[in-house]
Formats: C-alpha cells, sequence, structure tokens
C-alpha cells in the first residue's frame, strides 16, 4: 500500500480504560502508530460472536421437562396416587435432564481437559 493518500478520517471517542486497554495491545502487538494499530483492527481484525444456541435449545428442553414433572406433581398430589407409569416416566425426565447437562459440557470442555 505504498503511495496512498488517506484522505477520509474516522473519528470516535473512548473512555480512559479504553485507550489504556488499546494501549497495552499495541505494545503486545509491537505497534507503535495508533492509527496503524486501529486501522488494522478495523481491516483484519475480527469479533468474536459467541454461539449460544446450544444452550438455548437445553434451556427449552429443561422447561419442557419442568413441565411434564409438574403435571405429574399435580396429578399426584390430586389423587394421591404415584403409579409406576409416573415412576418411570420422571426417571427417563431425570435421564434426559443428565443427557442434556452432558452435552453442554462435553461441547464447552477444552479437549484434553477431562
Amino acid at each position: 500500500m505504498a503511495n496512498l493518500t488517506r484522505t477520509i478520517q474516522i473519528i470516535f471517542r473512548v473512555t480512559t480504560p479504553e485507550l489504556l486497554a488499546i494501549a497495552d495491545r499495541m505494545n503486545l502487538c509491537g505497534v507503535k502508530s495508533r492509527a496503524r494499530y486501529l486501522r488494522a483492527m478495523a481491516i483484519n481484525g475480527c469479533i468474536i460472536k459467541p454461539d449460544h444456541s446450544d444452550i438455548k435449545n437445553v434451556n427449552e428442553e429443561l422447561n419442557k421437562i419442568g413441565t411434564n414433572i409438574n403435571l405429574v406433581a399435580k396429578r399426584v398430589n390430586e389423587t394421591g396416587i404415584i403409579n409406576p407409569d409416573d415412576i418411570k416416566s420422571l426417571q427417563e425426565m431425570l435421564d434426559r435432564t443428565w443427557l442434556l447437562q452432558r452435552h453442554l459440557l462435553d461441547d464447552k470442555m477444552p479437549k484434553g481437559g477431562r
């Protein structure tokens, strides 16, 4: 990019802690010019957007499981009777809860860190 004349100016404000963080990152990269650093970050840098869809899906599943548990509890409270199908259903929901939690943890754990 030799012999480029930069004629457009971009101005933005930062707080003192933000300015210090920029300076720290400039030092880590060995860049002396703030303009060069900010230009490089604006063109080549990236913002990492975390994907929390798996957590959202697990929360939806857990909400459904909680609703089903409440239905079983309501039926037992109304009748005073818990039948084997209710116990089996509760055990299946508990097993599903553990599977969901394990799935979340397995996806979030660093490989080799278990």
